[in-house]
């Protein structure tokens, strides 16, 4: 694809992502065969010349606009598909606010190929003759209220005391209102976003900040969002990381115990932890491995008719409830089962032993010509047979950056560290 990776269209605004770029992909909207564009936004600076670029396009071929203001995508997600219409988020997810992205939704569905392909096209080939007589109108419009409807059907009371941390992203317009609904003892921290310090030091991707609110006021948890909310990590009662594979796990064995766990079968992404799947297999929980990306587990869940599955980065999917990832709603389940069970979140984790990994982002020129490299695919191989292949060794290119990631799993971090020192060393020297 020309402009469309692996989520979307990210770049950086003013660069990648002009204005006139925006304006003709709101202009290709219309192949979408939508009469109706409803627009989100997460805190970033570039939000309004990004979403007003967008609306102008768009309404300059008929089509209305409805511009919801800053929005976790989980919640454009659900209004999307229950209101069957066009929806865009602009984000960049867990970047920082340097970069900014477009997440286009087909009635609730992200793009398939060919809807991609003909937006592509329709940009390359856009010029004044496209545009129609008739002019689109701009509405202002609250859909809070419907998410919040939706997510309280799945909301109970709590005892526990929770810290949660909103990246000062998108979700620090709905989580600090749903969670004090659900505890009287509620921490909010990095929820006073100002276009510049969203994902700064905070939220998913940097847990210190929530580690440090956790342990300072002697919380039972604390959750921790991306930018725009579809991801949620979390820190249990002693500071210690709980990341999506141990979330998953924990999840699994809850809906299990409930008879919900269809197949008895959850989908991991290939980054999965080995330590994790070895436990899940001791519940008599089987994993099916998809390569990384939301767009792979959701179709592995769909193809097999599952009711769990997701990414050790966070981003978890229940479709019996959402179609989607959404970090609000896991971490009400969470705070629902652990208040049924009345222990710890900790305590479940007691039997699991986690593998050392390790992963290494390197910047490189081409990563096609880093993936082709015969010598690097004999390391890999020669890696996993040192091993006795009880390990994972991963390289794989980046969607949005041009970056090759390495990781390297093992029983042992001094093995995990030396093999992944030399494969590091072996890509710069391409």
């Amino acid at each position: 694809m020309k402009y469309f990776g692996t989520d979307g269209i990210r770049g950086v605004p003013n660069e990648k992502l002009t204005p006139t770029l925006v304006t003709k992909m709101g202009m290709a909207l219309s192949v979408l065969e939508c009469k109706e564009v409803v627009i989100a936004t997460d805190t970033r600076l570039s939000k309004d010349m990004l979403w007003t670029s967008l609306a102008t396009g768009a309404m300059s071929v008929g089509l209305n606009v409805k511009y919801v203001g800053v929005m976790p995508t989980p919640a454009l997600i659900y209004y999307s598909f229950k209101h069957k219409v066009t929806g865009v988020i602009i984000t960049a997810s867990h970047n920082p606010y340097t970069d900014n992205g477009i997440k286009i939704l087909n009635r609730g569905y992200k793009l398939n190929e060919t809807e991609e392909f003909q937006i592509e096209e329709y940009i390359d080939a856009c010029n004044e003759s496209f545009v129609k007589p008739k002019i689109g109108c701009l509405e202002m419009i609250d859909v809070k209220k419907e998410y919040y409807q939706f997510l309280q059907n799945h909301m109970h009371k709590t005892n526990l005391k929770i810290a949660i941390d909103c990246a000062n992203g998108a979700t620090s317009v709905t989580a600090p209102e749903i969670f004090k609904e659900i505890t009287d003892q509620l921490i909010v921290i990095s929820n006073q976003p100002d276009g510049y310090n969203i994902n700064k030091d905070c939220g998913s991707t940097h847990l210190n900040l929530l580690i440090k609110t956790v342990v300072d006021h002697n919380c039972d948890l604390g959750f921790a969002f991306d930018g725009d909310g579809d991801r949620v990590l979390c820190v249990d009662s002693n500071g210690k990381i709980i990341d999506g594979d141990k979330l998953i796990y924990l999840l699994a064995l809850y809906l299990k115990s409930k008879g919900k766990l269809r197949k008895n079968m959850v989908v991991l992404s290939i980054m999965s932890n080995l330590g994790l799947i070895e436990s899940l297999s001791q519940h008599g929980i089987h994993a099916i491995e998809t390569n990384v990306g939301d767009k792979y587990i959701i179709e592995a869940l769909n193809n097999n008719k599952l009711s769990l599955g997701g990414e050790n980065s966070g981003h978890i999917i229940l479709p019996q409830i959402l179609h989607t990832g959404d970090g609000l709603l896991n971490s009400i389940f969470i705070v629902n089962l652990l208040t049924e069970a009345n222990i710890k979140i900790e305590e479940y984790f007691d039997s699991v032993i986690m593998y050392s990994d390790k992963m290494v982002n390197i910047k490189v020129n081409d990563k096609s010509k880093v993936l082709q490299n015969l010598e690097l695919s004999n390391k890999i191989e020669l890696i996993k047979k040192e091993l006795d292949y009880d390990c994972k060794v991963i390289v794989r290119a980046s969607g949005t950056e041009d970056v090759i990631r390495v990781s390297v799993m093992a029983k042992e971090q001094e093995l995990v560290n030396k093999y992944i020192n030399e494969l590091v060393s072996l890509i710069q020297s391409i």
